[in-house]
């Protein structure tokens, strides 16, 4: 059962809004922005809490995947060279930055077989669960060998997987490797293609195309608020489909505000992207 309370010293992974809870991934496996990404402490804290987890992963050159969230190693990393010409052996030592630029030893660069492996000795909260944010970069495909370093890296944690993408293609070439696993589709980058699935009548049909085994729908948190707006409830209506919504990426300040959570919660998400857990689950429980 997925919890909620009104106060916590952990990390919250869930917050009880106005229309039932909402969970609070932690994205990139964050808990707060200041930190760096992909810590293997945040990891083994949120599957014993029952957190829905992050981390993107990215093909090597030698066809493993890499926990790693940009095309090239520098900035966010201590390393140098872009990911898919370089071997997972060679990011060996290198390790993630934090916001101000420090290397924190908590974070190395690791291969998704490495981060993960720690979990199968760990007890797993019943509502834990990770998801694999597969990215792929302009004019390169997904590899067989890829798919099959995945497979294998969560092999007998498949229940606990996600494979979220903006490739729904390649998604669903993943998680047909990992039995059991759930299928999350990020229509976004469609948009930014296709002006027209601004409206949100047209980004529903598109789902509704390529919704067959999808059970999640990442959203920008302004797409779901503009549609509210309009009177379309998007959120609502993917739920008629079996299709829960994710809001990304929703952090304090900005474009946030107190209107912007309230619509939100009331669209019924199912869950909120943040890198600040803490502080959204403040600013709901305060609405």
């Amino acid at each position: 059962m997925l919890k909620t309370s009104n106060h916590t010293s952990s990390p919250p992974v869930a917050v009880q809004g106005p229309c039932g809870p909402v969970r609070l991934k932690w994205h990139k496996l964050r808990t707060n922005l200041a930190e760096a990404p992909f810590k293997r402490s945040n990891l083994a804290l949120g599957w014993q809490l029952g957190a829905s987890l992050e981390v993107d992963i990215l093909a090597t050159a030698d066809g493993r995947f890499a926990v790693l969230h940009d095309p090239t190693l520098g900035p966010s990393t201590t390393g140098r060279g872009r990911v898919p010409r370089t071997p997972i052996a060679a990011m060996s030592g290198l390790f993630h930055r934090d916001a101000a630029g420090t290397p924190d030893p908590d974070a190395p660069v690791l291969s998704l077989a490495d981060l993960i492996a720690p979990l199968r000795t760990r007890r797993r909260a019943p509502s834990a669960n990770l998801q694999l944010d597969l990215k792929l970069l302009e004019g390169h495909s997904l590899p067989d060998s890829a798919i099959a370093d995945a497979a294998a890296a969560v092999a007998g944690l498949e229940d606990a997987i996600v494979v979220g993408s903006h490739h729904l293609n390649d998604a669903r070439r993943l998680v047909a490797a990992i039995p059991g696993a759930r299928l999350g589709y990020d229509p976004m980058l469609a948009v930014s293609r296709q002006p027209g699935l601004r409206d949100p009548e047209q980004l529903l049909r598109h789902m509704e195309r390529r919704g067959a085994g999808v059970s999640l729908a990442y959203l920008r948190f302004d797409t779901i608020v503009a549609a509210e707006k309009q009177g379309f409830p998007l959120v609502a209506r993917l739920l008629d489909l079996g299709i829960e919504t994710d809001a990304w990426t929703v952090n304090p300040g900005g474009d946030v505000n107190d209107t912007v959570l309230r619509t939100l919660v009331e669209a019924t998400v199912r869950q909120i992207t943040t890198d600040a857990s803490s502080a959204i689950f403040g600013l709901i429980r305060a609405l």
